[in-house]
């Protein structure tokens, strides 16, 4: 008996909760919007340059005698590949800012970290190129390929720099039109 019982309520269980479900969502009600984008090009890095590390050197303390003193700029570039051909692109750094000079990358935090020093990221023609601000536009070729150079220095933010390990982290965006 017990049995049966168990049998007759599990389908009366089911159909309650199918009737609780129905009257919550009725037909027709319940919507899902779905989007996206079919895009002709997919203007990229090449692969193989996706974590680019630049080593920007060991620099004495003396190099950085007064505020806005530089070191030697160390070049870095990206080759850019199924772009739309004979179009340009752009370049948009980010990062954490420098406290003192927001156009600058600040150098990772820590215990052993450079004081009062941060990263000048220049465009091709090694102008500062400030941080969240697009480069200058870059061609092209007409097969959608390209070489974006950029270069990289350190500069003193303050008038004492402190020595230390002075890494910085930094993102881009390419957009492209």
């Amino acid at each position: 008996m017990k049995k049966h019982i168990k049998q007759a309520l599990l389908p009366l269980l089911c159909g309650g909760l199918l009737i609780h479900s129905a009257a919550a969502y009725e037909l027709g009600r319940v919507n899902i919007e779905l989007s996206g984008e079919i895009v002709a090009y997919s203007c990229g890095v090449e692969v193989s340059q996706a974590n680019k590390k630049v080593e920007l050197g060991r620099w004495a303390l003396k190099n950085f005698r007064a505020a806005g003193d530089k070191t030697q700029s160390m070049p870095f570039s990206f080759q850019l590949q199924n772009c739309p051909p004979s179009s340009a692109v752009t370049f948009v750094f980010s990062g954490k800012k420098d406290k003192q000079d927001s156009s600058l990358l600040a150098i990772n935090e820590g215990a052993s970290a450079a004081g009062s020093v941060a990263v000048e990221i220049l465009d091709s023609q090694k102008n500062r190129l400030p941080m969240e601000t697009k480069s200058p536009k870059i061609a092209m070729d007409i097969n959608g390929n390209g070489q974006a150079q950029f270069y990289a220095n350190y500069i003193a933010t303050g008038n004492r720099p402190t020595p230390g390990i002075a890494d910085a982290d930094a993102t881009f965006m390419i957009t492209y039109d």
